[in-house]
């Protein structure tokens, strides 16, 4: 395979790469590193690759995302099932310009504060632009 068909990343020090066929025409993905249509925000290293100052577990996973979209798969299965980093993907996925996979990475955080406890989840929402309102307290149902 061509190496003009691999884009490669250095996401915060550690090596990521991809096709450039991964990334749908119009995201903001093709428009930086393939058509180059749109001046992209980050500077190459000196390997070349894209240097991207962002998280590197997080941006695993939007690599994933788009990759199990373009192959026609589950891509929520992509989706961390902790917390912490469910709350770190919301804020990477709106930097990213990504709703959908910010959308559902919400949701994910918001099944888990019904299963726990979501004072945590709702400070670090409230001061998120992607859910200010944070989520709201289901009120127990009582048996009868």
């Amino acid at each position: 395979m061509s190496d003009s068909l691999i884009i490669r990343f250095n996401v915060g020090g550690t090596p990521m790469a991809t096709l450039k066929t991964t990334f749908p025409v119009d995201s903001i993905f093709h428009k930086w590193f393939v058509s180059r249509t749109k001046a992209s925000p980050f500077t190459s290293d000196k390997d070349g690759a894209y240097f991207v100052d962002r998280d590197p577990f997080s941006f695993g996973i939007v690599l994933n995302y788009f990759r199990l979209r373009k192959a026609g798969q589950l891509w929520e299965a992509c989706l961390p099932k902790d917390p912490d980093r469910l709350a770190m993907l919301t804020q990477e996925a709106d930097f990213f310009l990504l709703p959908q996979l910010r959308d559902q990475a919400i949701c994910m955080l918001q099944l888990c504060s019904n299963k726990n406890d979501s004072n945590y989840i709702n400070e670090m929402l409230s001061k998120s632009t992607s859910c200010p309102q944070g989520f709201e307290q289901k009120e127990e149902e009582e048996d009868f």
